[in-house]
């Protein structure tokens, strides 16, 4: 009875690009601090918009680019904010491991990524570039890569239905064999153990493509906030993002 009226409870949005540390280790690790976890893992614009519409009123928000974070800041909602590290965008694909299981040789990352580009009918999953930073990446990585009628040969129409998943459902559709390939941050595919080419030169975006932890005003558990903060800029919970492919900068 004592734990149970020691515990604290933070209430965190999150990129869903994170789903799997957060709530796999993270949580975890936070109960055996007595902290609750309760989190929500959606698109970062998304978030964003949920938070200024006063549909969600988090204690921590977690978002990926600083146009997000800025958009928040502006409406006066961020008490205080840090950086937390930075991905890569990449490709998630079963394709060129098929190959290796007819006992072909090992394909290299470009002669995969020109198989993926060039597979008649490949079903390919990604964000949506209006509600998720990575669908808007997605698009300018395909342009610089490919032109952009090239661009729009291989993806459509930028909401294209076909394509576009939830950020938080991306990868099942990848496990599951529902999409050929896949848009992907390195966080997402080294947290689910998937196959990541990252898209070559400045295509891979890692110099954009940058995490943020805020903490938000007038917080419902202020304390708890700070203290799941500390945790990740500090503790235990930098390791596990580490271990999740999230490269620090600070």
């Amino acid at each position: 009875m004592l734990l149970a009226a020691l515990t604290l409870s933070v209430t965190v949005l999150y990129a869903g690009s994170l789903v799997t540390p957060m709530e796999g280790p993270i949580s975890h690790a936070l109960a055996t601090r007595g902290i609750a976890f309760e989190g929500e893992s959606r698109g970062s614009k998304e978030l964003a918009n949920l938070i200024i519409a006063g549909l969600r009123k988090p204690d921590v928000v977690i978002v990926v680019d600083p146009s997000v974070l800025h958009e928040l800041e502006s409406h006066g909602l961020v008490a205080h904010s840090w950086l937390l590290g930075s991905a890569s965008l990449g490709i998630s694909t079963s394709l060129c491991h098929l190959e290796r299981r007819r006992g072909k040789r090992t394909p290299t990352a470009a002669s995969c990524l020109h198989k993926v580009f060039s597979t008649p009918g490949l079903r390919i999953a990604r964000t949506d570039p209006r509600l998720d930073p990575k669908g808007r990446y997605t698009i300018e990585a395909m342009q610089m890569l490919l032109g952009k009628s090239g661009e729009q040969r291989l993806l459509g129409a930028d909401d294209n239905p076909a394509q576009i998943f939830p950020e938080e459902d991306l990868v099942v559709r990848l496990e599951t064999g529902e999409a050929d390939a896949g848009f992907l941050y390195s966080t997402e595919a080294r947290a689910r153990h998937l196959p990541f080419i990252p898209l070559p030169g400045a295509a891979s975006l890692s110099n954009k493509i940058r995490y943020y932890v805020a903490v938000m005003k007038n917080a419902p558990h202020p304390a708890a906030a700070r203290a799941f903060v500390d945790f990740l800029l500090h503790g235990e919970g930098h390791t596990i993002l580490d271990h999740a492919g999230l490269t620090t900068l600070r």
